[in-house]
């Protein structure tokens, strides 16, 4: 597998950054107070565009591809495994053992679990982990269906089958309304009364940030979960942190 992501130069060391800021002398007052730039999202076709999740303007970074074989694997999954759920943390050899042992062996099922693999490989290398968090769920309904930032550094998610995540640009984003009922149907709370809803693709790898990027100060992606139900499930994969 080819791991060609990169660090940039000036990328933040998650590792050696104290994420709770408590001493007022560590934030830079002037800055405080100037309106806060927009955060971006940058896409493409190339998987190298998830090392810009290092650029302090960038709020998520997504690699749009196609599945290929892999959506025909992951279509049965939804039939053969229905509720199928998988959790775990561990390298990327432990992490394909347990996978491999729990997939169902039917057609193709070797060729998505090395994509699956990739893909830790991919996060664990930009983050340099030793151990990576893998959740790979068939759902049949929405697991956060309001929208919300996490309360972590960054994950890695993707869509298999089904309907892809939900985000919102900063700009069409209330931070304060999140999470409370408004003016709006309470699954749409935080968002503006003229904002539009986003949604990654099918096989899109999108990184995005939480409310613990070291130099993101509360401003994570919004997200939530698209609807899903017994008739329209979907293939869900996380990463996380470890």
């Amino acid at each position: 597998m080819n791991l060609s992501l990169q660090k940039i130069s000036q990328s933040v060391d998650l590792k050696s950054i104290n994420f709770n800021v408590s001493h007022s002398e560590q934030i830079d007052q002037k800055k405080v107070d100037k309106k806060p730039t927009l955060l971006g999202v940058v896409k493409s076709s190339h998987q190298d565009v998830l090392a810009d999740i290092y650029q302090n303007n960038i709020s998520m970074a997504v690699w749009q591809r196609p599945l290929g074989l892999l959506e025909k694997y992951a279509e049965s999954l939804l039939v053969s495994a229905p509720n199928f759920a998988f959790r775990s943390q561990g390298n990327s050899d432990q992490l394909k053992a347990m996978l491999t042992k729990q997939l169902p062996d039917t057609e193709d099922k070797a060729l998505f679990v090395e994509d699956v693999m990739l893909l830790v490989d991919m996060f664990a290398c930009l983050f340099d982990l030793e151990e990576v968090g893998l959740r790979l769920n068939v759902l049949s309904n929405a697991m956060c269906p309001r929208f919300h930032v996490d309360k972590i550094p960054c994950r890695l998610v993707s869509t298999y089958a089904g309907s892809g995540s939900e985000w919102l640009h900063e700009a069409h984003v209330i931070r304060d309304r999140l999470g409370l009922a408004s003016h709006v149907t309470d699954h749409n709370s935080g968002l503006h009364n003229k904002g539009r809803i986003n949604q990654l693709s099918v096989g899109d790898v999108a990184l995005m940030k939480g409310d613990e990027w070291p130099t993101s100060l509360g401003r994570g992606v919004v997200h939530r979960s698209p609807s899903a139900s017994v008739e329209s499930k979907r293939l869900f994969l996380s990463l996380d942190m470890i």
